[in-house]
């Protein structure tokens, strides 16, 4: 059995190998086990029953703060820092890093610590500053994409009629025509580039958020511009550019911090820029849906502007639980 513990171990399966390890009676092969895989709660289990003195329970909390630091799972490395290392100060800390800012103050208020308290406040109003930046750089992406998707579309759509025709060009009108939209998907075939030097900008500086970025570049793929699959990759990237589950999780608990803090004027702030850069987002992708399968683009209707009146006039989709009510204007209560 020992030798099949040391097999899964090589072949990664650490949390098999630890509870292998474990019916052989090796702890200390099983504590490297769980170690390998992040599971502190079973390492700290294994030190127990291999009867660590104190003063090694202490060194292994701090060397695994530390290793969980550097993995970004800095909520983790706080509820060690609280239950083996009795490191207050360092625990909020790191709940500051992992934006858990609801966690954060009850920790600084159980133990009555106003130095803690403010460094959270701080912390929770520079992040807000930074997610409204992050929201209207967000807008601006949307507008870009989306240009960039109904010029594709609409000179798709005229040479397509070019080509149906018998005749070809009839008039200089239609030349013009032609000419103009074809300038204009020149002029922005270099988007990619323009979109990742305003991506840079970004005054982004948390871990989460960085990898909420890279998680979304991922997810939405490259878009090779002039190629015949651009098209549907600006409609799946647009969808792409939504809210994920752990985005609106973090704005509430920010939010709600910041009233217990007394900021609630920067909540508010907060989440009208991401009600808005939500509202515009939803309405980039439904006017991209509506037109990817028309043969033809109003451009009197199907604007980005007259589809967010539009959603703006229809009742408010349900699965908007991250926002607060008491933030909504009076008109959308």
């Amino acid at each position: 059995m020992e030798k099949w513990g040391h097999h899964l171990f090589a072949e990664k399966c650490f949390e098999d190998a630890a509870t292998t390890f474990l019916c052989c009676s090796l702890y200390q092969n099983s504590l490297r086990a769980y170690r390998a895989c992040g599971n502190w709660k079973g390492v700290f289990t294994v030190a127990g029953l291999l009867k660590l003195e104190k003063e090694q329970i202490l060194q292994l909390a701090n060397e695994l703060c530390e290793e969980f630091q550097a993995l970004g799972k800095t909520a983790e490395a706080a509820k060690i820092s609280i239950e083996y290392c009795h490191d207050i100060v360092r625990a909020v800390n790191y709940y500051i890093m992992a934006r858990e800012w609801e966690e954060a103050l009850r920790i600084a208020y159980m133990h009555e610590r106003e130095d803690l308290i403010t460094a959270v406040k701080d912390g929770a109003v520079d992040c807000a500053t930074t997610l409204i930046s992050e929201y209207q750089e967000g807008l601006e992406k949307v507008g870009k994409y989306l240009a960039r998707y109904l010029a594709v579309r609409q000179r798709r759509l005229l040479l397509a009629a070019k080509i149906q025709s018998e005749d070809g060009m009839s008039n200089d009108s239609e030349y013009d025509t032609v000419s103009e939209i074809s300038s204009s998907f020149s002029e922005m075939s270099a988007y990619t580039a323009r979109t990742a030097k305003g991506s840079g900008a970004s005054v982004s500086t948390s871990t989460a958020s960085k990898s909420r970025e890279i998680r979304r570049q991922r997810k939405g793929g490259k878009i090779r511009a002039g190629s015949p699959g651009e098209e549907m990759a600006l409609v799946e990237h647009l969808k792409g550019m939504s809210l994920t589950s752990s985005a609106q999780r973090e704005l509430k608990s920010l939010m709600s911090a910041l009233i217990l803090l007394g900021k609630e004027e920067t909540a508010r702030q907060l989440q009208n820029a991401g009600d808005n850069f939500e509202l515009v987002q939803r309405a980039a992708v439904k006017l991209s849906e509506d037109t990817v399968t028309s043969d033809k683009i109003n451009e009197n209707s199907q604007t980005l502007e007259h589809y967010v009146k539009r959603l703006r006039a229809q009742p408010r989709p349900e699965n908007l639980s991250w926002q607060i009510r008491l933030l909504l204007p009076p008109s959308q209560v």
